[in-house]
Formats: structure tokens, sequence, C-alpha cells
């Protein structure tokens, strides 16, 4: 078996280049899942042979001096003649091609990223992945939570929101876990339960339904659109996209 050739990388990924970047994300992706895992397995059975013929030209009594070998392994010789000393693989051989240089999104400085971050990015760039049609951007949701505002206030699923504050009746605080940028977000929120009169997100001191907005907060109220009363809601939605 002969020394494992080591593919040849594609072209990068960059976010300068849209034109190039989806079809040289694809080709990294398709690289660092197939052709590279291959070569190292390659380079593991090569190095498994010729550890397994050292080992039988050793036991021969089929060694060459050892004098001057320092660092290097034993291989059986291209012509299966003998053994023979070569020098180790270094670590530029096995380089991780699963990191890959991107161009980074404020400056010229290149940086590596994972196969699965590559992966993401192509995503976002790519809005056919998104199931998104047109030439408008596709922005994403930087934080939501679906809780139960009655009684011991509770999350039954989010996502960047680390807990609700209950304020009293029909008045809760949503805690991002990640602080958003500014507080120039916007909210979305929606309530639902069994009351029908309970349904509605109600002005507030600010504006419908949202309060004091923060990098780190923003405050909900719900109750009684016709009265503008407070009170709890059983589901309650807020989405924040920025």
């Amino acid at each position: 078996m002969v020394k494992p050739t080591k593919p040849t990388p594609p072209d990068r990924a960059l976010r300068s280049n849209p034109s190039t970047f989806s079809a040289n994300a694809e080709a990294w992706i398709t690289y660092q899942w197939s052709e590279f895992p291959d070569y190292v397995d390659s380079v593991a059975d090569f190095t498994d042979e010729q550890a397994d013929n050292a080992l039988a030209a050793a036991l021969g009594g089929d060694l060459p001096p050892l004098t001057g070998k320092a660092l290097q392994f034993l291989r059986v010789n291209a012509g299966e003649t003998a053994a023979e000393f070569a020098d180790a693989l270094v670590a530029s051989d096995l380089v991780d091609l699963s990191q890959v240089q991107v161009e980074d999104d404020t400056s010229t400085v290149f940086g590596q990223v994972s196969g699965q971050r590559l992966a993401q990015a192509a995503a976002v760039n790519v809005p056919d992945v998104l199931n998104a049609s047109g030439s408008a951007p596709v922005y994403a949701c930087r934080a939501w939570v679906n809780f139960n505002g009655t009684g011991a206030v509770a999350i039954r699923a989010s996502g960047n929101v680390s807990s609700i504050t209950d304020n009293g009746a029909g008045d809760y605080t949503v805690n991002f876990t990640t602080a958003m940028e500014d507080a120039n977000y916007s909210t979305v929120s929606t309530v639902a339960g069994s009351d029908p009169n309970r349904n509605s997100v109600i002005h507030s001191s600010a504006s419908l339904g949202i309060g004091t907005k923060s990098t780190t907060t923003v405050r909900i109220v719900t109750g009684i659109a016709s009265s503008g009363t407070k009170a709890d809601a059983e589901d309650v939605n807020v989405c924040i996209f920025r």
C-alpha cells in the first residue's frame, strides 16, 4: 500500500463573493465529510500495514541500524524486499481540515470556523434553504417564549429566554439569556386562553402591551382590552426580532 496523498481543499467560501459562496460552501462541506475523512482512514490503514510489516521484519531479525533514526518509524520499502526507516507524519500532514477559513462579517481579518458554522452561514446566505423567496433579506428571531401567565408563571418552551418575572396581575418581564445589541428591537406578543375577555395584550404606559424595553429584558402587559384592566393570561407568546 502506497502512502496516501492528501487531498487538495476547495476554494474558500467568502461572504464578500456571494456569487461563489454557496458553491464553495457546499464543496467544503462535502470535502470535510467525505474526502478528508477518507484520507484520514487511508492514513490509519497505511500506518497499521507498515507497523504490521515492520513487526514481521523485526521478528525475522531483518532490521536496519537504529543509529540516527530518532523519531522515525519502521516500514517496508517500496520494493517490499526489506525494512527501512522513514520520517513520521507531522502535524501539517493531518491538519484539521474541518476548520475552514471564512471572511469575518465586519473586517478583512480571516478566522477559523467549524464546518457546522460554515453550514449555518451558508443557510443564512442561501434563502432557498430557508424556504424564502425574493431578494429581500431574511432576519432571524433573536428570542421567543411561550409561557403560562396564570398562578405560578411557568415557561412551556423558549429560545434565548432565561426566565419570566411575575410583576403582578397581567404584568410580566421577559428576561433574555443573551442580551440584545440595543433596545431597538421589534416585539411581537399574543395571548390566548379559555376566557375570551382576557385574550388581549392591553395598552400599557409605553405602548400596546409593551412596557419598558432594555437589552436584557422586555415587559409585557396582558388583560381585558375593553376596560384596560390587567389580568393574567393562560397562554402568552413573545417574539423578539432585530
